[in-house]
């Protein structure tokens, strides 16, 4: 037997949506919103009225370093496989994967050594806030911080080192209630994370695994403009018509899921997996 219906993040219009429906064209997809522990709990009880369900959700902020199989990773809830996560962050690490962008947008992608270039670069800036939201992350607080730079995105001012643990040691301040966690310790996560985010480290190497796509994104705002990504009603930023023009792509060519290794072992583990 195969998965029949996929429960998924986000709502109908969503970019995880539209990439989901053209990699499992066969399979009913259902927009859940975000991942909660509702969320997870539903495919439980819902299997009882269909035990090929299962849902496909975004990875967290990861606190081991793990090997890379380029394929989903199976998503637990209270001790029960309720189908998968991503291997890479959020759906966004994908859509700005060089590949993804030179073959969904063929001869009207940015050169490729250069856009290479300015993704290392973004990922570069936002090495030690990476570092620190995984901190975070991993210790349940929240982790993000900033001015809304788009609708549902934060990102702050600053993303050096120290504004790092200024802002690390406010969340904790804020947020640690009567919990037995203190500042220290996330402190030394964040510390001990670091050098593994920095350039060199394993998980700058696996950035499009390991760091947040959107804060990619936004860091690359103004390379994007430069490589012509821009709404000439200035209604939308860089980083907004680039992703668009991607997916307006993928929603017209078929066989989407051959481009990246993952998104084909996806299609096979909706096929041939039983619940």
């Amino acid at each position: 037997m195969s998965v029949t219906v996929l429960y998924c993040e986000g709502n109908s219009k969503s970019i995880d949506i539209r990439v989901i429906r053209q990699l499992l064209p066969k399979c009913e997809i259902r927009p859940l919103g975000g991942k909660t522990s509702s969320f997870l709990s539903s495919i439980i009880a819902d299997r009882r009225r269909n035990p090929n369900l299962a849902c496909l959700v975004d990875r967290d902020f990861d606190c081991q370093d793990l090997p890379k199989y380029n394929q989903p990773v199976q998503c637990i809830y209270q001790q029960v496989w309720v189908g998968w996560t991503w291997e890479r962050k959020e759906i966004e690490n994908y859509l700005i994967d060089p590949v993804v962008v030179q073959t969904a947008l063929d001869k009207k992608a940015p050169d490729r050594h250069e856009y290479k270039m300015a993704l290392d670069r973004a990922a570069e800036n936002i090495s030690a806030y990476s570092a620190a939201r995984t901190a975070l992350a991993c210790e349940n607080f929240k982790n993000f911080w900033g001015e809304e730079v788009r609708e549902g995105h934060f990102f702050p001012r600053s993303v050096g080192k120290k504004s790092c643990q200024d802002k690390i040691a406010e969340i904790v301040r804020e947020y640690r209630h009567n919990r037995i966690v203190s500042e220290e310790d996330v402190q030394n996560k964040f510390q001990n994370l670091l050098p593994r985010f920095r350039r060199g480290g394993y998980r700058f190497t696996d950035y499009l695994s390991y760091f947040a796509g959107k804060d990619l994104l936004y860091e690359m705002r103004e390379p994007l403009r430069q490589f012509g990504f821009e709404d000439s009603s200035n209604k939308k930023q860089p980083e907004e018509v680039f992703v668009e023009r991607i997916l307006s792509r993928i929603e017209r060519i078929d066989k989407v899921w051959e481009w990246l290794p993952e998104w084909e072992y996806l299609r096979q583990l909706i096929s041939e997996t039983n619940f």
